[in-house]
């Protein structure tokens, strides 16, 4: 239990291992998804696959999550990590600087102006498509096509790349 909370936010290492495991697993489902051409899946797949990288990130930055004014309440107290949605993980991740994002949820898209984190906005936008109404406030009268999966997996990738830099930059500042 942290100091500064009064709830067992943290993941537990055996919890932790099954997590990472989970994230190959949505990864290679929505590479499966991808080759049989169910691209609303394989968006869904990666979509999950994104929360629990987002997940394991937010519990190495535990201290400043729990510092966090967007961490997720219930009771007054701040919610396990593990009960946290993707919205409340994005809100935090923007909030400490973990996945950056720039534009405001009114805002029209900016590609000059977004940042990884609005980026991965973008991926949870299409993984809420699997419910019906997002999916028709989202993408009236349209298919998810390939290169709407394409995206999706260049954003994880490139999420995956950015958050194990930032946590190797930390660790690095910690040593000295």
């Amino acid at each position: 239990m942290n100091k500064l909370s009064n709830t067992k936010f943290g993941i537990k290492k055996k919890t932790r291992t099954e997590i990472s495991q989970l994230v190959n697993k949505y990864y290679k489902e929505a590479k499966k998804c991808k080759k049989a051409k169910a691209y609303l899946s394989g968006c869904i797949m990666v979509g999950s696959a994104f929360e629990s990288v987002l997940m394991l990130a937010i519990d190495c930055y535990e201290e400043e999550a729990l510092l966090s004014n967007k961490a997720p309440k219930r009771n007054n107290s701040i919610k396990p990590l593990l009960e946290w949605s993707l919205f409340d993980l994005l809100n935090v991740a923007s909030d400490i600087n973990l996945l950056p994002s720039n534009l405001s949820k009114d805002s029209d898209w900016d590609d000059a102006k977004a940042e990884i984190g609005d980026y991965g906005k973008l991926i949870q936008e299409m993984r809420n498509c699997v419910h019906p109404s997002r999916y028709i406030q989202v993408f009236p009268k349209k298919k998810i096509k390939k290169h709407f999966l394409n995206s999706c997996f260049e954003i994880l990738d490139t999420s995956i790349d950015y958050l194990a830099h930032k946590i190797e930059e930390s660790i690095m500042n910690n040593k000295k």
